[in-house]
């Protein structure tokens, strides 16, 4: 048994044959200790069984990836979604640097999208991941919320994993450059915009410190340029990104007003919404 587990999450549908096929590609072998949870009506009739498949209803992503967590035994867990799985030599790449150093505060490695993805996925991709392509810009500080791989006992007895929490207390993962993630989530854009919205009002409702109505209002104005320009200036870094980035500029704009009215809405109810809805 290795010492690593694998500890993915999925909200909606998902191809279990594909994924078991795409894990095998980056190298995790067949004994290896995966955990999967996702949504009770998405289990799947006949899973492998070298999978471990855990659901709860009304459970949030990151509810899903505490159950996850909470299933493994392995001393390193590996926090994944089922729709940016590792690229192959990953498994290869992190048990290397676990068994060199085993630095404390773990691992994480880049995310970036599939071959030739479609352009509904390749919003998703720029608008949350595309500063974690390789090569990295200098000075980044951000860590993506999945391919991060933490020993087990980091992640506390809390029953949602949060990586924002983990950040504030400290947490300082070191990057692995050959152990990717391919993200190919596909996204319906009235539906992104809707899981952007929902995803910043949670944020906003549970942020400390707390931000009075008089700095959110600005700064709710702001934001989606702000954003949008965050977005733009990481994907010029990369001429594959560039037209990409060109060719998406209003969806991209919108998503992150749709970001921006959610944070505002957190701000001024801090309530966060249906925290299920989380995906």
């Amino acid at each position: 048994m290795s010492c690593l587990a694998l500890a993915i999450a999925v909200k909606g549908e998902w191809d279990v044959v594909q994924l078991v096929d795409e894990l095998r590609l980056a190298g995790v072998p067949i004994n290896a200790e995966v955990h999967i949870a996702c949504d009770p009506q998405f289990v799947p009739a006949n899973p492998p069984q070298s999978l471990s498949i855990h659901c709860a209803p009304g459970a949030s992503l990151f509810e899903l990836w505490g159950l996850a967590i909470s299933a493994s035994t392995a001393s390193w867990v590996a926090v994944l979604h089922a729709d940016a799985p590792p690229a192959p030599g990953w498994f290869a790449a992190m048990t290397r640097e676990i068994e060199r150093e085993g630095w404390s505060d773990g691992y994480w490695g880049p995310v970036e999208p599939r071959p030739r993805i479609s352009s509904d996925r390749m919003l998703g991709y720029l608008t949350e991941y595309c500063q974690f392509h390789r090569p990295l810009e200098s000075g980044l500080r951000e860590v993506p919320g999945s391919n991060l791989i933490l020993p087990r006992e980091r992640f506390g007895e809390s029953k949602t994993f949060s990586k924002t929490s983990l950040l504030q207390e400290g947490l300082s993962p070191r990057f692995v450059e050959d152990a990717a993630a391919l993200y190919a989530r596909r996204n319906r854009f009235g539906e992104y915009c809707r899981r952007r919205f929902r995803h910043a009002r949670a944020y906003a409702a549970t942020r400390s410190p707390r931000i009075s109505l008089l700095q959110a209002v600005p700064l709710s104005i702001a934001l989606p340029f702000v954003r949008t320009g965050r977005v733009l200036r990481h994907a010029f870094r990369l001429k594959k990104l560039r037209g990409a980035g060109l060719r998406l500029l209003p969806a991209i704009f919108l998503a992150e007003t749709c970001w921006s009215a959610g944070e505002f809405i957190g701000y001024l109810t801090r309530r966060p919404g249906n925290l299920a809805a989380l995906d």
